[in-house]
């Protein structure tokens, strides 16, 4: 049984002729009636009384003329649905971060964004780069980014929008069995002969803890570098050495244990989202409103501090 077949049927229904309703569907009588039996055979009943040039239902033909009704105004609907989806224009967003995707819960948020968009009808499509964040920069100044998630301190880039999206906090990161992990703070004028295990040089954390570590004269005893921050965490834990770390890194995504994180006395880092476009679709992952003047364009901070 198929589509064709039940509008055959509707057709001879309403006319009450198989020479006019092949009219109006375009077929030959003979082509009908092969159809009408094909369909008739498959439903194992007889649809119609056959009385001379006098075509009517039997009591199976009605009931089946009622589900007949039913399936064709499905369909119908079905397609006036899904007419709506062709005309949606796919959008691809390409946004660069340094990686800090999952721990930052940036992921669960594209994931909210897609749902709210899959009720409004649009799709949008994103292609997502986690590099460092000198790598992240280049993307965005070369224009292979629509947007960029970037830690703070960048205000030399004055043709970016610069608009707040979290803040975290840089602390020591020690062993549990650490005599550092009785500390309620600590100063990078505490630090005497520990081992400092710490994420690649390439980062920004790196760079930010070498500018703090030559603010306060302090030759630092690095160990090791490392480009992945849970192996850095596994060989703290283990007690080979300590290290400085984002606040938010440590409590989401790692299941690292024995670790005791110690707040610096005065510490924090912005992460912060630097958009090129105006119309930028994935904004509403940034703000909930924002109003913009064309000469003069306006930053509105996300009320989400750490």
């Amino acid at each position: 049984m198929n589509f064709n077949q039940l509008r055959y049927f509707v057709a001879i229904v309403k006319h009450g002729s198989f020479w006019s309703a092949a009219l109006e569907e375009y077929i030959s009588q003979s082509s009908l009636s092969k159809q009408i039996k094909a369909l008739e055979t498959e439903l194992g009943v007889v649809l119609f009384n056959r009385t001379g040039n006098k075509i009517t239902l039997t009591e199976a033909g009605q009931c089946f003329y009622d589900y007949a009704l039913q399936l064709l105004e499905t369909k119908n609907e079905m397609h006036q649905e899904l007419m709506a989806f062709e005309d949606t224009p796919i959008e691809e967003v390409k946004f660069a971060s340094i990686p800090i995707v999952s721990s930052y819960k940036i992921s669960t948020l594209l994931s909210e964004f897609q749902k709210v968009n899959k009720n409004r009808r649009q799709v949008v499509n994103y292609n997502i780069l986690e590099e460092e964040q000198k790598d992240v920069l280049m993307l965005l100044k070369n224009d292979k980014v629509d947007f960029a998630f970037v830690r703070d301190g960048f205000d030399q880039l004055p043709e970016y929008e610069h608009r707040l999206f979290m803040t975290d906090e840089i602390g020591l990161i020690c062993s549990q069995e650490s005599e550092l992990a009785q500390l309620q703070e600590f100063d990078f004028s505490m630090l005497r002969d520990e081992k400092i295990i710490l994420i690649s040089p390439k980062s920004e954390i790196y760079r930010i803890l070498m500018e703090k570590l030559r603010k306060v004269n302090k030759e630092c005893n690095v160990a090791a570098t490392m480009t992945r921050h849970r192996n850095v965490f596994s060989m703290v834990a283990n007690n080979v050495g300590i290290t400085f770390f984002t606040k938010r890194m440590l409590e989401e995504g790692h299941s690292i244990e024995g670790l005791k994180y110690v707040p610096l006395a005065v510490s924090y880092t912005h992460l912060r989202a630097h958009e090129t476009r105006h119309d930028l679709v994935c904004r509403l992952l940034l703000e909930k409103k924002k109003k913009t003047n064309q000469n003069h364009p306006q930053n509105h901070d996300i009320k989400e501090d750490h």
